[in-house]
């Protein structure tokens, strides 16, 4: 019997190490996933510029046809429609606070997020 226990402590440490290095390539499979980079123009025309909740959302449309929909831009922005509807800008972009609750009412809560803070008409 004696044989035994150290036949089942090794098959022990390598079924621990098994789900150890299974459970570390998971981790790194999402900490990938969450690090992918999000693709925001810096040239686009402007589709649709729509008041939210906690920002405002715009559609755009690049040279290449690509369409990048309710990307978050600053209510200045937004006040601004008619200037930049159907135009061509370049975008500026900056890390803003943003209010983080169900409602447009303030919370007290809060989070960061890189929004359109600017846009210079082109053409």
């Amino acid at each position: 019997m004696q044989s035994k226990k150290p036949c089942q402590a090794i098959s022990l440490s390598l079924s621990i190490f098994a789900a150890s290095a299974i459970g570390l390539l998971a981790s790194t499979t999402v900490v990938q996933a969450q690090k992918k980079p999000v693709q925001r123009p810096t040239i686009a025309t402007v589709k649709s510029i729509v008041n939210g909740d906690i920002m405002c959302y715009v559609n755009l449309v690049d040279d290449k046809a690509r369409q990048y929909n309710s990307v978050g831009a600053s209510f200045e922005l937004c006040a601004n429609e008619k200037t930049f509807l159907n135009k061509k800008v370049r975008l500026s972009y900056s890390r803003v606070s943003v209010n983080d609750c169900q409602s447009a009412e303030p919370c007290g809560k809060s989070r960061l997020e890189t929004l359109i803070t600017k846009m210079q008409i082109i053409r």
